[in-house]
């Protein structure tokens, strides 16, 4: 039966809708459909051939596009999708991303030697992305750990078709922020470093299979028995290492000190070149906390514009590894923190886009830089234009009779102390030194990091401990936390360490910030001081890193004062000898003194927040 004239009107016109319909959906498909090229050949100056991933959108380019160079395998989904940015979802928004394997490492070719080619090799690959049809010109960087150092090392290039950076978790200077802590090694973490590059290193040599599988054997006890081999002593000796030509670790223990060798590699250097805006994203308990504090206040002091006013910081409640988990990225050591808290590529992949849209595309999407971070204590997100926000300096002074190490009489009162208190003292004996126990570190194959409860350390004698009196309001902190020590030891060379936590009424000591100061860099970082004079009293200055914390009406501040924090540092073994060099036989207790007192006032150095 025919319809009336009007029905076909109307079906016809709802065939054309449909196929409209139709027309369109193709159309967006093609819009987000992504096309993977894989094994791109690089070549650098030098004639060594890097490989890489080439994602692309299937329409027509140029497009602006991302570089994201790598340690690991560039075609793993753990690298190239979970650590930051799904490339798939970069290319959605309009994007090509180039994803490259650096020098010695999985299908790229020579010697693998951290740091030392990433400028170059950076600024080879960005001169042959910008030869590509694809390439419309405008480039911008990202990446987490080693691939966010690569991305500082391009970005210290100063080149203007760099257009914006992302780095997460990362090391800018090099020696005092990624291998060193005020002068101590970072032991933990650069010997689970060592070890995890080491295993590509294995698969990489030219060596007879049987040997290989002797080598692959070794390597799987050495991870098995994590901790054993962190605690060798001398701390140089890894004879799987040096076999596997794996030299690195060795190579960092023979420059303790602020020279060429680290001057050529630190990004923080050559701040007044960046001029890319830049997004960096690290949490409270991660071990590169210091290192994206530092870089953020050398690239608002001396970079140029606009990477000098349009500096974006995200200071979350992690530790590293939350960023590396598909699973509970919500969770510090023993605290479950909400959702709230939760990162991951979920959160930082769409900050990343925003971040890059409105950079390198010019679009008027998300913030253009300022402060954003979580106070823990409140356990919620603040916003601030700057680091840090509004503060005043609270000093808190340790007072005690003399026996903060094996009494509780040890108190932390604004007051200064009288010239009457003894000094506190304890034995410290690397043998036996003060446990890690949570904290800023990194180091999986041993222990986990975050907040953890410190109480189980305050029965030991070289554990001195020193609270404040129960608050009856909030004290909220935001900014640079340190501790001004007057001490002595009969050492000519040794470590003091000190601990902020927060002190719950049920006895949980939660970590909040730490530190440490090796005595013959007491001067500065940069360069050697003179060793010590035993028994002499000298000040120290120990940088616990910053910190944003309310501790509650109900709890106290707790400062730990003590000489090690093993395995995160290295144990100073007290003789003055140069690093690496001493064993076990070698090691030598020394007698430390805490002085406070009215000519001699120590004390824990706070930002109180003025609201």
């Amino acid at each position: 039966m025919q319809g009336s004239g009007e029905e076909t009107q109307q079906g016809a016109a709802g065939m054309q809708g449909n196929a409209q319909e139709r027309q369109q959906s193709a159309e967006e498909r093609q819009q987000s459909a992504v096309v993977v090229q894989r094994d791109h050949a690089i070549r650098m100056r030098d004639g060594v051939v890097l490989a890489a991933d080439l994602y692309l959108p299937q329409h027509p380019g140029p497009h602006p596009t991302l570089i994201y160079r790598v340690r690991g395998s560039r075609s793993l989904a753990f690298i190239s999708g979970l650590l930051i940015l799904n490339p798939i979802e970069a290319v959605r928004r309009g994007y090509a991303v180039l994803i490259q394997e650096v020098r010695g490492r999985a299908g790229s070719e020579a010697r693998w030697h951290p740091f030392v080619h990433e400028a170059e090799d950076g600024e080879d690959t960005l001169q042959w992305t910008l030869s590509q049809s694809w390439c419309d010109g405008r480039l911008a960087t990202y990446g987490t750990a080693y691939s966010a150092h690569t991305a500082l090392a391009l970005a210290a290039l100063g080149r203007p078709e760099l257009k914006a950076v992302a780095v997460l978790g990362t090391g800018a200077d090099c020696h005092d922020g990624w291998v060193y802590t005020n002068g101590a090694f970072e032991l933990g973490w650069n010997v689970y470093w060592a070890y995890m590059t080491l295993g590509e290193t294995i698969e990489r040599l030219q060596i007879e299979e049987s040997q290989r599988e002797q080598l692959r054997t070794r390597y799987a006890q050495a991870l098995i028995d994590a901790a054993g081999v962190a605690g060798r002593l001398p701390i140089s000796d890894h004879p799987l290492l040096q076999e596997c030509g794996e030299d690195q670790y060795a190579e960092w223990l023979t420059h303790p000190d602020y020279d060429e060798y680290w001057q050529r590699i630190d990004v923080l250097a050559f701040a007044e070149r960046i001029a890319a805006p830049m997004l960096s994203i690290v949490g409270w308990h991660d071990n590169f906390l210091k290192s994206h504090l530092d870089l953020y206040r050398a690239l608002t002091e001396r970079a140029p514009e606009p990477g000098r006013s349009h500096h974006r910081l995200i200071i979350g409640p992690w530790e590293h590894a939350n960023y590396v988990s598909p699973f509970s990225t919500s969770r510090t050591g023993a605290v479950e923190l909400g959702p709230a808290a939760a990162c991951g590529v979920s959160r930082s992949g769409p900050m990343l886009l925003d971040w890059f849209d409105r950079w390198v595309k010019g679009l008027d999407v998300g913030p253009a830089g300022g402060v954003r971070f979580w106070r823990l204590g409140e356990n919620d997100w603040e916003e601030e234009p700057a680091w840090p926000p509004a503060h005043r300096l609270l000093e808190l002074h340790l007072h005690s009779s003399g026996t903060a190490g094996t009494g509780s009489d040890g108190m932390l009162l604004e007051g200064a102390p009288d010239s009457r208190q003894p000094p506190d003292s304890y034995i410290y004996d690397p043998l036996h030194p003060v446990p890690t126990i949570g904290g800023k570190t990194l180091m999986p194959t041993i222990m986990g990091a975050g907040i953890e409860d410190q109480s189980p350390l305050h029965e030991r004698s070289d554990v001195l401990c020193y609270r404040s009196p129960v608050l009856t309001r909030p004290l909220a902190i935001a900014g640079p936390v340190s501790v001004r020590l007057f001490a002595a030891s009969s050492a000519p060379d040794t470590d003091f360490t000190a601990k902020l936590c927060d002190l719950a009424p049920d006895g949980f000591a939660a970590n909040l910030a730490e530190g440490i100061v090796r005595a013959r860099h007491r001067e500065s970082t940069k360069r050697r001081s003179a060793p010590l004079t035993p028994g002499e009293l000298t000040c120290f200055h120990i940088d616990l890193w910053d910190l944003a914390h309310t501790f509650l009406p109900g709890h106290r501040v707790l400062l730990e004062i003590s000489s090690s924090n093993f395995p995160r540092f290295d144990r100073n073994l007290n003789t003055g000898n140069e690093l690496g060099l001493d064993g076990a036989q070698d090691a030598v207790c020394a007698a430390q003194q805490i002085f406070h007192d009215a000519e001699h006032p120590s004390a824990l150095l706070l930002p109180e927040t003025i609201r």
